[in-house]
């Protein structure tokens, strides 16, 4: 990854230059003319000239999008739009996407997504199906968002949808079948099996007819995995050896190996086998057309996709209507509706120690056979329990306690299958805008918007899963699995109204271009929400009468825990566009938003923007190498929204009533948080400065922008002395900065006569964020939670990049050696600074070959830097499941053989006085080391890469085959999503996909990647 360099950059525009060049002397081809200077949407669906823009802009069309057929958006504009950085879910999570970061972070406390914008309504992005976008519009910094305000801090996703026009009725019909598959899984030792004691975890059956089943005297003299080496979830256990043993399976009557031995084998593949290929079928039928009085579009897609995890699937029903009707040359109205709904059914939790992957790449055996698992899923012991790999063995077997029952997990398949879990959610977007055209430079316009999300989820313990929790429900209860037959139900629902009028203006006098806008806007955001939930994995509530699921089943009663609240603003708003011989031009916006989550009077807040763009290439003499030369540079200010729970002190009542004497009161929280009387909102301020060049009649595009960002005075909670009655106050404290580079070079590099054509697309962004003042009296806080045990937090801290990964790291002496103890192993240091989670660079490089009517379409994406933890890999490595436990050492042995036979960990470095340290350590002592101590450092790496996210190979069949027929296109195309990690950091050995981290701070039991490959057959009427 070292080669990960800005050379790329230059390199590629050094040689396109070079090829367009030679193209143009030779005189192949030339461009057709058109106009350089394109209308692009910008902030509140204005459309504005390219020319004229005093801030970075780029937009991606729709034949760009949408290569793969995805309904996401954050994926579709990945590596084709500079500093945009991709926090994703892996693909095998339905539903959820991720997020992205436009210019890295700057917020201490927050790194949220920027806000999506469907013409013109803000909307959740989740609930778009990508056919429908016409174009993607990203507006990074406060001088393209300025107009949206408060809620524009993380920048803004404009998309626009497809429209009908006035030619004839169309008809498409589109359909994609995709197959999706594990991308990778950790690398996992294959020589040693289940267990904790070696070789020495195998034992000669000895049959006790007083203590055991009778029908267990069959395996009377047979070799076994004895004493606690049954329920042990970990692989330190014997060495494989291909010989016989009397596998979990057999030792139950019902089991069909009854009585049978089985080879101590490994299997390589059991984490790989117990994921599905899994099938996606979208399926889209879109009418388009109009009139001189109407035009619309209506769509409908389907979506049904499987799970690679056994028994999950995402449902899914896309609807879209965007109509236009004029009444008059004066008069006419948009309306917009988008609908959709869908469930997500499976567990779907990858956090640590989750029944699938969290127990695959931590505490699992490495002889296990998966496809006896699912062969076997339904299996049961005498005693009426899942049968399970995991168990207590025959040493400790009672049919009457609780080691009759899986120690620590159930059996995946049997998990999945039973625990039931699954999410019902609608969206609906609702959008009328009529326009009248006063005269014609001056048109009014009102428009009425909502969006709302209803999202419901339940989950259900059923008591035939819940009866094997060998840490409840036993007498006595002894084990380590807890689980109680219960279940829950969360609900939620948003929504947004908003009501805007606007005028706009626009009129050339002379040489002067000028374009006015102002309006107001009043937004009501509501949220209301109940959830009532037992904790199925805990030790106290359950249901009274088995898998009877009512509320009034219960040993406690359910307390209901609803939510309301809302939030307002009020705004006025204007901007203006002056152009002077179409070659200077000055803008400036401002914006006025009274939020109502500020509870003090002061609640008026104030965004503007000022910048000026100049095209050079109007003052030059005429050529046709550079055909558009535009300086621009802007300055910009935002506040900063707050949401109303972040700022309301509110009372919150308690869950049970207080009891005096005979009398009960209802009981309330008081407010744990002082909210600061003269709260402000954090001020984001940019300055930001860049070119855009246009070559060989448009042919080439380079632009370059600057910028430099700070924001000021951010509210962050400062801890209080408990005297005070409170824990923490907000105050306006904080401040921050990020600056950065973005370049973007685009264009069709390649253009024959004989219709081969060739257009890429380069970017690349460097962006810094630094903290630079946290509080007076404090130099660090931190950001989000902990992971599990405790290995990781992020802390944002004075003077260091945002983001910084602190843990407890390997002792070192002044020159770098590790410091070794007595034992061998390593002497720690806690509360040390790996790093930013933040990259150092990103870009990404789109390409389309074309030829006749075959294209080739890919992009491949890239980042340098930034750090991550891996929780999987600590545990793996502690448990005996990972490469790294079971390798060669320098001297030809395997590090799990006996140091005095040769084998052993080699450590190097001083020890505690300094004197070089040469000697090797048993591998179990050196493996679980980390866990006794904390030790974070090992488990923390680079998160380069680089990815070939999507290919598209399309071909369009020639007309004349469907002449006559009513056809206009069909075209038959390829594709393939994730394809290829094409490279990670060398320290990143499991080859985990840094764009796809579950977690802030990396992963701790993450389901595996995948990639998909599909068929996509379109028809055009």
């Amino acid at each position: 990854m070292k080669k990960i360099k800005t050379s790329v950059f230059i390199v590629v525009l050094t040689s396109a230059i070079t090829v367009v060049n030679a193209q143009e002397k030779k005189k192949i081809d030339t461009a057709d003319t058109k106009e350089i200077e394109g209308i692009v949407v910008t902030a509140l669906g204005i459309k504005r000239d390219e020319k004229s823009l005093s801030y970075a802009n780029q937009t991606v069309k729709a034949k760009d999008l949408n290569l793969t057929q995805n309904v996401d958006v954050k994926n579709s504009i990945v590596g084709k739009v500079a500093g945009v950085q991709l926090n994703g879910q892996a693909g095998s999570k339905l539903g959820e996407t991720g997020k992205l970061r436009l210019r890295g972070a700057v917020s201490l406390l927050s790194d949220a997504d920027p806000i999506y914008v469907l013409d013109g309504v803000i909307m959740d992005p989740n609930t778009i199906d990508m056919d429908i976008v016409e174009s993607v519009n990203v507006l990074k910094g406060p001088n393209a968002t300025s107009l949206y305000g408060v809620r524009a801090q993380y920048g803004v996703i404009v998309l626009t949808s497809k429209k009908g026009s006035k030619s004839k009725l169309s008809v498409e019909l589109n359909s994609t079948t995709t197959v999706d598959v594990v991308a990778r899984t950790m690398k996992y030792q294959n020589l040693y099996g289940q267990g904790y004691g070696g070789d020495d975890s195998f034992k000669t059956f000895v049959f006790k007819p007083d203590t055991m089943p009778a029908e267990w005297a069959i395996f009377d003299g047979k070799r076994y995995l004895g004493d606690d080496n049954n329920y042990a979830d970990e692989s330190w256990g014997p060495k494989i050896d291909g010989k016989d043993y009397i596998p979990w399976y057999a030792w139950w009557k019902d089991s069909p190996y009854f009585g049978k031995t089985a080879k101590y084998e490994a299997h390589p593949n059991n984490v790989r086998d117990f994921y599905d290929k899994a099938m996606t079928f979208k399926n889209s039928v879109s009418v388009a057309g109009g009139s001189d009085a109407v035009t619309a579009r209506l769509s409908f897609t389907n979506l049904n996709q499987n799970g690679i995890t056994p028994y999950t699937s995402l449902k899914r029903n896309y609807f879209n209507l965007n109509g236009n009707y004029k009444f008059s040359d004066k008069l006419n109205i948009d309306a917009v509706v988008n609908f959709s709904d869908g469930r997500v059914n499976g567990d779907f939790d990858d956090g640590y120690s989750n029944q699938t992957s969290g127990s695959f790449n931590q505490w699992f055996g490495r002889d296990l056979d998966t496809k006896k698992l699912k062969e076997l899923q339904n299996l049961l012991t005498p005693a009426g329990y899942h049968a399970n790999w995991n168990w207590w063995g025959p040493d400790d077997y009672s049919p009457t306690t609780f080691t009759a029952k899986p120690a620590f997990w159930i059996n995946p398949y049997t998990w999945m299958k039973n625990y039931k879990n699954y999410t019902d959610r609608n969206t609906l977007l609702l959008s009328v805008a009529p326009s009248y055209k006063i005269t014609n430079d001056l048109t009014a316009r009102v428009s009425f918007s909502r969006t709302q999300n209803k999202s419901i989820n339940r989950y259900f313990m059923p008591y035939s899963l819940s009866k094997n929790g060998s840490g409840t429900g036993s007498d006595p209860a002894g084990g380590y699995l807890t689980l109680l037959n219960g279940f829950g139900v969360q609900d939620s629902q948003y929504t947004e109204d908003q009501y805007e009028g606007r005028l706009s203006y626009q009129k050339k006098i002379s040489d002067f271009d000028i374009s006015l806008f102002g309006g107001g806007n009043i937004t009501n955001r509501n949220w209301t929400g109940n959830s009532q939930l037992m904790d199925v994995t805990g030790t106290t509530q359950y249901l009274l009468t088995p898998d009877v699921y009512d509320f009034r089943n219960t040993n406690i009663p359910i307390i209901a825990d609803p939510y309301a609240y809302k939030q307002q603003y009020k705004s006025l708003y204007a901007s203006a566009s002056v152009g002077f011989k179409d070659t200077y031009f000055v803008d400036g916006s401002v914006r006025n938003d009274i939020n109502s989550a500020y509870l003090n009077s002061d609640n008026s807040f104030v965004s503007y923007s000022l910048g000026m763009s100049l095209l050079l290439h109007n003052l030059l003499t005429k050529n046709d190498i550079l055909t558009y030369f535009k300086l621009r540079a802007g300055i910009a200010q935002i506040p900063a929204d707050l949401s109303a729970t972040f700022t309301n002190p509110e009372f919150r009542n308690g869950k049970q009533a207080l009891s005096v004497g005979t009398n009960q009161y209802q009981t309330a929280w008081h407010p744990t948080r002082i909210i600061s009387k003269n709260l402000k909102p954090a001020i984001n301020e940019n300055k930001e400065f860049g070119v855009d060049l246009k070559f060989f009649k448009n042919r080439l595009s380079l632009g370059a922008t600057y910028y430099d960002e700070v924001r000021k005075d951010e509210p962050i909670p400062v801890t209080l002395p408990s005297s005070s009655g409170a824990l923490d106050i907000l105050i306006n404290s904080a401040s921050s900065a990020r600056k950065g580079i973005e370049l973007v070079l685009s264009g069709e590099v390649f253009r024959s006569e004989s219709g081969f054509s060739w257009t890429t697309s380069v970017n690349w962004a460097k962006n810094k964020s630094t903290v630079l003042q946290v509080n007076d009296n404090l130099e660090s806080i931190q950001y989000g939670d902990a992971n599990a045990f405790g290995y990781i937090s992020i802390l944002q801290k004075e003077g260091l990049e945002w983001g910084q990964l602190y843990g407890t790291a390997i002792k070192r002496d002044a020159s770098g050696n590790a410091v070794i103890n007595s034992k061998g192993l390593y002497e720690y240091e806690p509360n040390q600074a790996f790093g930013s989670i933040l990259p150092e660079f990103t870009g990404g490089f789109y390409n389309t070959f074309s030829y006749k009517g075959l294209s080739l379409s890919f992009t491949i994406d890239f980042q340098k830097g930034g750090k991550f933890f891996s929780l999987s890999e600590r545990w793996g490595s502690s448990s005996g499941l990972l490469e790294e436990t079971a390798a060669m050492n320098d001297r030809g042995h395997n590090v799990r053989d006996a140091v005095k036979d040769g084998g052993g960990v080699r450590v190097i470095g001083v020890d505690t006085a300094g004197k070089p340290v040469d000697r090797y350590v048993e591998a179990h002592d050196y493996f679980t080391q980390f866990h006794a101590n904390r030790i974070a450092e090992p488990f923390i790496h680079s998160a380069s890469y680089i990815k070939l996210r999507e290919i598209a190979l399309n071909y369009q069949l020639p007309k004349s085959i469907f002449t006559k027929t009513g056809i206009s296109n069909i075209s038959v195309g390829v594709t393939a999503r994730n394809p290829w990690l094409i490279a990670v950091s060398k320290d990143n050995k499991h080859r985990f996909d840094p764009s796809e981290l579950s977690q802030s701070f990396g992963e701790d039991g993450q389901l595996p990647s995948t990639r998909g490959f599909g068929v996509n057959v379109k028809i055009n009427f």
